[in-house]
Order: structure tokens, then C-alpha cells, then sequence
């Protein structure tokens, strides 16, 4: 069994009850090319077999894959050997927010999506006040 059939074979095995696409995603690879996010799983690398192929010898054969989850993608390094970046900082996996710039051993790219759910992971602050 190939890496890639491992690794959608696993994916299938899961529930997919939670892979939920979100609405009007995409990605801008290198600030000039659109690719639309439509499938609840996406394989990101410079084979053939992945659904967005990057012909870039920096980029490993299955590098990363892109996940459907509760109605946001979460992207996942696939043990590549360049590694994979968001907002400038190594991860193997993590939640895509709008605006945040991908890096796949140098390769850019940027998360959009329209009318995204708000972030979670930010607390909401109030102006200080004089004491």
C-alpha cells in the first residue's frame, strides 16, 4: 500500500459525521493562483496523486494534508522534510483561520474564506481603564 492510500484509507475509517466543508474556502498559492477547497479531504504534495499538485523539489511527494472538521479545515504536515509553517511557525497540525499565510518549505500559500465562523482562540479584551 502507497503512503497516499494509507493515508486516505485511514481517513476513511474515521467518522464523518463531523467533516463538515466549510463554505466559499480556498486557497492562493503563491499569491496568484485560486484553488477552491471542496472535499472534506485534501492531499497537498508534488506527486500526482495529490489533489493540488506542487511541481517544487522543496515540496515532499505527500507533504500535507488539508481536513474537514466541525465546518473549518485543520491542515496536517504529512512528515514531510521540509515542514510546514503557519504564520511562520512549525506545525504538525493545526486549525486554518482566514488570512493565515501556509508555508510548505517555502512555498506560499493563504487560507481565505468568506463569512468564516469567528476564531476561537482569541479572547475578547476591552480597553483599559484609568484606575
Amino acid at each position: 500500500m502507497d503512503d497516499l492510500s494509507k493515508i486516505s484509507s485511514e481517513s476513511d475509517n474515521k467518522d464523518d459525521s463531523s467533516a463538515v466543508i466549510p463554505d466559499d474556502a480556498f486557497l492562493v498559492l503563491e499569491g496568484v493562483k485560486v484553488v477552491p477547497l471542496a472535499q472534506a479531504i485534501i492531499n497537498i504534495g508534488r506527486r500526482f496523486e495529490n489533489h493540488i499538485v506542487i511541481d517544487d523539489p522543496r515540496i515532499s511527494r505527500f507533504h500535507a494534508q488539508l481536513r474537514a472538521v466541525d465546518g473549518r479545515f485543520e491542515l496536517f504536515d504529512m512528515d514531510s522534510t521540509g515542514g510546514t509553517y503557519i504564520n511562520g511557525m512549525r506545525i504538525s497540525k493545526s486549525i486554518l483561520y482566514p488570512g493565515d499565510e501556509i508555508s510548505l518549505a517555502g512555498f506560499t500559500m493563504v487560507y481565505r474564506q468568506h463569512d468564516a465562523p469567528p476564531r476561537t482562540d482569541l479572547r475578547e479584551t476591552s480597553p483599559l481603564r484609568s484606575v
